[in-house]
């Protein structure tokens, strides 16, 4: 007599973290932007806390913190002495 298996098979639940993503000054007309994973996208609202697979939070913290960098470095090339200032273009 075969037996039966009656264990449910394993199913991963991804941890889920809360994200805030601020709508960009330069950002018209979207609701929301698109983050892709492994394959996955992930439509996620601007100015709205959502909950998403901690992957997908990491992703949106290396993007600000990238960001950031990007600024800082743009800053500090248009503040280089004895360039031309732009108004005197």
């Amino acid at each position: 007599m075969a037996v039966k298996n009656t264990t449910k098979p394993e199913v991963k639940t991804e941890k889920k973290v809360q994200v805030f993503i601020p709508r960009p000054h330069d950002v018209t007309g979207d609701n929301e932007t698109v983050v892709s994973v492994n394959g996955k996208m992930y439509q996620i609202m601007y100015d709205t806390p959502v909950w998403v697979p901690e992957n997908v939070a990491e992703i949106i913290k290396e993007s600000k913190q990238l960001r950031a960098k990007i600024l800082e470095k743009t800053k500090e090339a248009a503040m280089v002495p004895g360039k031309a200032a732009l108004a005197e273009l």
